[in-house]
Parts: C-alpha cells; sequence; structure tokens
C-alpha cells in the first residue's frame, strides 16, 4: 500500500513537508506543491479528501453553515428538509456536505475557519439571512471563498447569489386567505424580525392587511421558553378578544400557538391559523393547519446547484438568482 512516504520520497521532500502540500499548507511553496501533486498522481495516492482537493486544485465539499439559535435546529423540519436537497444534488456529483453549527458567533466562526484552512473548503452555503450577519462578513473576508445564501441577502442582492421563496407575496397571499375567510383582525406570530425571512413575511402580512382591514396586530414569541410564550399568548388574547386569525412565521410557532390555546381551554373554533412550511407539524397538528408550502427541499436543491457552479462553472446555471414558488395547502 502507498504511504505518505512514499509520496515524500518520490517528490524530494520530508513526509511532514508532503503533508503540509497535501493540505495546501501557505508554509509550503507552490512549487514544492506541484511536485507532490504530480508524485501523488504518478503514485495514484488519495489518502483522504484533502489529499484529493489538492490533486484536483479544488475540493469537493460544499459548507453548509446553519444558524446560530437558542432552540435546537435538529428540530425544525425545514432544515432537515433543505439539507436534504442538498445532499441529493451533492451526492449526484461526488460533493462532500460538512455542516458548520454552533451556539454562539465565536464557535461558529472558529468551526468555518476549520473548514477553510484544514479542510480546504471554499464553497459554501447559508441556511438563513439575517440583517449584519456577523458570520457573513467574516466568510466575505476570507480569500477564494464563494457562499450561496437560502433567504434574500441583506444587502448586495444583484451581486449575491440566492435562492429563495418571495416571502412578502406568500405571506400577503396567506393573510389574504384568512381575510377572505371572514378574519377581520389577524396577528402575525413572529420570533426573530433580524432573520429576512421572518420580516418579509411580516411586510407581506402588513400590505395586505392595510389594503383591507384597519389593524394590524403582532406578537413577538421567544424561541424557545414556552412557558413565556403561553403568557404572552393569553394576555394578548385578553387585549386584544377581537383578533381572531394568525399568521405564524413558521411550522412550529404556529403549532405552539394552536397547543397553549387548546391547554389554556379556549376554543379554537374561534380562531384560525395559517403558518408556513407544510412540515409534519402541520398535517399531525389536531385540527390540522393550513400551511404555506415553500418547497424546502427544492429551496436546497437549487442552492446546491448555484454553489458548485459557484466553484467550477461545471453547470448550466442561467442566473444567480432563483425564487422557489409557493402553494397554500388547505388542511
Amino acid at each position: 500500500m502507498t504511504t505518505i512516504r512514499d509520496v515524500a520520497k518520490l517528490a524530494g521532500v520530508s513526509p511532514s513537508t508532503a503533508s503540509r502540500a497535501m493540505h495546501d499548507s501557505n508554509l509550503i511553496s507552490d512549487k514544492t506543491k506541484e511536485k507532490v501533486r504530480k508524485a501523488m498522481e504518478e503514485l495514484n495516492f488519495s489518502p483522504n479528501y484533502a489529499a484529493q482537493s489538492l490533486a484536483n486544485r479544488f475540493s469537493k465539499t460544499i459548507g453548509v453553515i446553519l444558524p446560530i439559535r437558542e432552540e435546537s435546529v435538529g428540530n425544525n423540519p425545514f432544515f432537515i428538509q433543505i439539507l436534504q436537497g442538498i445532499s441529493t444534488i451533492c451526492n449526484a456529483h461526488d460533493y462532500i456536505v460538512s455542516l458548520a453549527t454552533g451556539q454562539k458567533e465565536e464557535e461558529l466562526i472558529q468551526n468555518i475557519d476549520n473548514l477553510i484552512n484544514r479542510g480546504n473548503v471554499k464553497n459554501f452555503i447559508f441556511l438563513y439571512s439575517k440583517e449584519n450577519d456577523v458570520i457573513l462578513e467574516y466568510v466575505k473576508k476570507q480569500k477564494d471563498v464563494f457562499y450561496v445564501i437560502v433567504g434574500k441577502p441583506y444587502d448586495n442582492i444583484e451581486s449575491t447569489s440566492y435562492v429563495d421563496n418571495d416571502n412578502i407575496q406568500a405571506s400577503s397571499d396567506a393573510t389574504n386567505y384568512l381575510i377572505n375567510k371572514g378574519h377581520q383582525n389577524i396577528c402575525y406570530v413572529y420570533t426573530n424580525l433580524d432573520e429576512m425571512v421572518q420580516d418579509d413575511r411580516y411586510v407581506g402580512y402588513r400590505l395586505a392587511v392595510k389594503e383591507k382591514l384597519f389593524n394590524s396586530y403582532k406578537l413577538n414569541f421567544s424561541s424557545d421558553n414556552r412557558e413565556e410564550n403561553k403568557e404572552k399568548l393569553l394576555t394578548f388574547i385578553k387585549a386584544n378578544p377581537q383578533v381572531n386569525g394568525i399568521v405564524a412565521c413558521d411550522d412550529i410557532t404556529g403549532l405552539t400557538v394552536q397547543q397553549i390555546l387548546i391547554e389554556s381551554g379556549i376554543d379554537l373554533g374561534k380562531y384560525e391559523i395559517v403558518t408556513f412550511n407544510n412540515s409534519i407539524y402541520t398535517q399531525i397538528a389536531k385540527p390540522m393547519i393550513t400551511a404555506v408550502e415553500i418547497f424546502p427541499r427544492f429551496l436546497g436543491s437549487e442552492a446546491a446547484v448555484l454553489a458548485i457552479n459557484n466553484g467550477q462553472k461545471t453547470l448550466d446555471v442561467g442566473t444567480k438568482h432563483i425564487i422557489v414558488p409557493h402553494k397554500i395547502i388547505e388542511h
């Protein structure tokens, strides 16, 4: 079996130098890297993906950056489905998917830095977009790094590759769905308006309300404190008994609203909820919740196509901006 020592001997360098060259270390000259690359090719030596990356002069790995959230991202069906879409395309093109996660900004940046400097990853997909994002600004500063955003970019929209739904229109459609069913006082329930998707959905809600109704309402839920949310919702209902429609920012939030109403003995017949994602949560809810289908698997697969094309220009992609359609699903 060929070893790194064999590669080093053929290239005329030490094993440690060969190893650094395989990992594209800045301490090793391009001339030496080329010697090691040729030795690898001659000996058909590919001990790991870092070595394959050097031999091909690029890494066939997509780094997927998940948002920093108080609650577990793994509990959110949206992220699971979007990762399935990304993996399908990456597998078809022999790409590996590596996740970058963190509970704090510093931890997430460190994980991204490890992917870039140790794994030679130069291609990333952000599964979120938010205002003044420290993580995105860090990635922008890295040399020869490409990225795609799932969501609408906060700035530099024209020059940024992204995949998104028209969340303003989708939320306007959801609100009009309730209005057309006779609901005159509708509240938007959200967790974080710094996230572009939640802010766009609030904008869409406001546009529909402004056009056809008089009053608008919004309620800010915590992302991880259910007891706090219960207190907030019951206080809001007591202060605003006229509200009878809810547009929730996502399926988890919508299901939480429904469960709190049931637990509190409140007649569900008075309230109608519309949410986003159309995940299993909306279908197992009793009664089931009407949802806006945003096709997360398709968002993921389209983001992967853009990411692969960003780095290699191997796929036929006619645009840097892809808008995925939406559809209201009545349950």
